[in-house]
């Protein structure tokens, strides 16, 4: 078995065309400081400059002088690269937004492959691509799509980014998914409050009408399934001619937890759902940080990884930061070579099963240019291109451990409520900030104690796939469905515990509110429902008594977004200082399970009001009652810097020790022996030969600025 260390080599791309001896000198390189595989891009532009003249030379030459230094290849294939005569031949498939601009490619985003006629064009290229590149022995893997969205890498000079696309073909296309959907026209007129004759009357929304959101909901629906639709169409036309290699496709770096479906983005459990493995790009240095926040890179580690473990899939690092991020006059702190070592080790450890490190070269031209290379502009060799060879090469060499390398199964799960997502049209929001931090500041508080989390869909709710896990959080849920409803009632009574916060299940997925909220009948679930709600910058929330381990009565509860109290019968745990006289906090017994609700935005309050708001030991409160525990204890210099996680390989397991700080670490691990009884026992680290003592499941080591130990456990 093979683990995948790629570094991406984009010749005439993102650089100047190179002759061969320019590319034979480049791959010598790449192959000589550690790497075994390289990853080239594949534009239709390049490869079809004449309507029916395919040209391969460039795919070929590049896989011929890999194989003869000893490089396997991995294919990006770029339909948005499209060649610049389409237009002309198909006038009528060029993208429209909601305003009716018609966006002339300027070499990229090509144009709607909703056109048949483009379609048909498109399959036949990927056809003719395939029949070229599965004659060589060195090809190893395709990537059909980089950051799949209905429209790519278009910034309009008013800044307002359109909807899209509003062509004729695309219209039809959302007309056909309609009558699917809804099987008559009286079915759909009911829906959205209409009186359309026919489908073919139908116009998808452009905007928000005040008391309307059924056809804005129906709207972005189509879109995230017309994506996966979309990518699995280049899935079955690759297979049609190679059924022997992967077939993966990889989200952009912030999955889409941190994205507005409004703007053409991806569901990553959908997309995950038609691939051989789904992927993410990686860039915790991205010229668009605010600031470097590696537990925010965790998460998008364990969004990729859960969308991917959702379909039985594994998952792969599409694209991981090489370089400084650069983009226009913004530059972001240098990348080291430690870096580049760390984010490697750390994707692993959150289970990535192949890495591509994004870009050889520094980008040449454009928005990025002088960013995201592991060289020098020259070609010359930097510390950074070394230190990932030097890493790639102990991936190699471990690779089969690596592969099998499992975490230990979580217990808590964070809902991913894509629902909610979509309200954000109706809400007026364009950006889904007000969701993410929801979900990162949950996972924040959950990654400081050590718990290994997962993240689940509403589909998953839906289809009753939690079970496995002894809590649900499900922060800022406003969106709910029939089904998921059901699910998440059965869960509970099940014996899980479900918590949830202010605002939960507040709308129906037709758009409707309910008679009570939260809607579908769940306040027999939280023990109430919800009596009043209002908008807050800041909200103290105080405790009334002991019911939640860790809190006490007096104690506050600091809260923000929203604060809400209930009409309930569910024990009292704490009441805001908007309403003394309901309860804002409550715990209920349903069936053999429990649900907590908290009177305001948990995850989104800590994100803003940081630790010692409270939420903190009302979280773990709650694992406590729900008896998990993490299957790790870590103490360390600087707190909350030091990441470690368990991995079991086979009959091995790994232990990975991360300091994400910049400074030394004295480090103390202690494994749970509740859930994993290790004794006595050394560590090995992969890395460097050192060995470490673990006394009665504890060991203490000092760990440099940003290293990782890689340890091999032996008992």
């Amino acid at each position: 078995m093979s683990f995948p260390v790629s570094v991406w080599y984009g010749v005439g791309s993102v650089t100047p065309p190179f002759d061969e001896e320019a590319i034979k000198r480049d791959l010598k390189n790449i192959k000589e400081v550690g790497f075994k595989y390289v990853r080239g891009w594949v534009n239709w532009r390049d490869t079809e400059p004449r309507p029916g003249e395919y040209d391969f030379s460039s795919v070929e030459g590049l896989l011929k002088i890999a194989n003869e230094i000893g490089l396997r290849v991995i294919l990006q294939v770029y339909l948005e690269f499209a060649p610049d005569w389409l237009p002309k031949l198909h006038p009528d498939s060029l993208y429209v937004s909601e305003s009716g601009s018609v966006i002339m490619p300027q070499g990229s985003p090509g144009v709607c492959l909703d056109h048949p006629g483009v379609r048909a064009r498109a399959e036949e290229f990927m056809r003719r691509l395939a029949q070229v590149v599965v004659k060589y022995p060195n090809f190893y893997a395709w990537d059909l799509w980089s950051e799949p969205n209905v429209i790519q890498w278009i910034y309009q000079p008013t800044g307002w980014r359109g909807l899209f696309c509003y062509c004729n073909y695309s219209k039809g296309r959302f007309r056909d998914w309609l009558r699917v959907t809804y099987g008559s026209i009286s079915a759909l007129n009911k829906a959205w409050h209409r009186s359309y004759l026919e489908f073919n009357d139908v116009e998808p929304p452009r905007f928000v009408s005040l008391h309307f959101a059924r056809d804005n909901i129906d709207w972005l629906t189509f879109n995230i399934v017309k994506l996966r639709e979309d990518l699995e169409w280049r899935v079955k036309v690759i297979k049609s001619v190679d059924n022997n290699h992967p077939v993966v496709s990889h989200s952009h770096g912030g999955t889409s937890v941190f994205s507005n479906p409004l703007f053409g983005e991806p569901d990553d459990w959908e997309m995950a759902s038609v691939v051989d493995s789904w992927g993410t790009s990686f860039y915790p240095k991205h010229a668009g940080r605010v600031k470097a926040d590696h537990v925010l890179d965790a998460l998008i580690l364990d969004v990729a990884r859960s969308a991917a473990l959702a379909s039985g899939k594994s998952y792969w690092i599409g694209e991981l930061q090489a370089g400084q991020g650069i983009g226009g006059f913004k530059a972001a702190e240098p990348v080291t070579p430690d870096d580049v070592a760390l984010w490697m080790w750390q994707a692993i450890a959150h289970e990535a099963k192949a890495i591509n490190i994004y870009h050889w070269y520094p980008m040449m031209l454009g928005f990025e240019s002088g960013g995201y290379g592991l060289i020098n502009p020259d070609g010359s060799l930097t510390d950074r291109a070394r230190k990932a060879g030097e890493t790639a090469k102990v991936i190699y060499e471990n690779g089969d451990l690596f592969l099998k390398a499992k975490l230990i199964d979580s217990n808590i799960a964070i809902l991913y409520n894509i629902e909610s997502y979509k309200w954000l049209w109706i809400a007026q929001r364009h950006s889904s900030d007000v969701l993410s931090r929801s979900i990162l500041g949950v996972y924040r508080i959950l990654f400081n104690s050590n718990y290994n989390v997962d993240l689940v869909s509403i589909r998953q709710v839906e289809d009753e796939l939690i079970n496995k896990y002894r809590v649900l959080i499900a922060p800022l849920s406003l969106v709910m469905t029939p089904k998921a409803a059901l699910g998440l009632r059965n869960f509970v009574s099940n014996g899980g515990l479900l918590l949830v916060d202010s605002r939960f299940a507040a709308i129906r997925s037709d758009g409707y509110i309910d008679s009570s909220t939260p809607a579908y009948g769940l306040s027999d679930v939280t023990g109430g429902w919800e009596d009043g709600y209002m908008s807050v910058d800041k909200v103290n929330l105080r405790i009334t008594n002991n019911l939640i381990p860790g809190l006490k009565a007096g104690d506050l509860i600091i809260g923000s977004n929203y604060v809400s109290w209930l009409n309930s019968k569910a024990h009292e745990v704490g009441v805001s200082e908007f309403n003394l006289s309901k309860p804002s906090i409550t715990i209920n017994d349903y069936g053999n399970g429990k649900t907590i609700y908290v009177g305001t935005s948990i995850g989104l309050s800590y994100e803003v009001n940081g630790p010692g708001s409270g939420i903190e030991k009302l979280i773990e409160g709650a694992m406590r009652i729900a008896m998990v525990q993490p299957p790790v204890y870590v103490k360390s210099t600087r707190q909350g810097y030091v990441e470690v996680r368990i991995m079991k390989s086979g009959d091995d397991y790994l232990l990975f020790i991360i300091n994400h700080s910049y400074s030394d670490q004295l480090v103390n691990v202690r494994i749970n022996e509740n859930v994993i009884n290790v004794g006595n026992a050394s560590i090995k680290d992969l890395v460097t030969g050192a060995v470490v003592s673990l006394i009665n499941n504890e060991a203490q080591l000092t760990l440099r600025s940003r290293q990782v130990v890689v340890g091999l456990l032996s008992r």
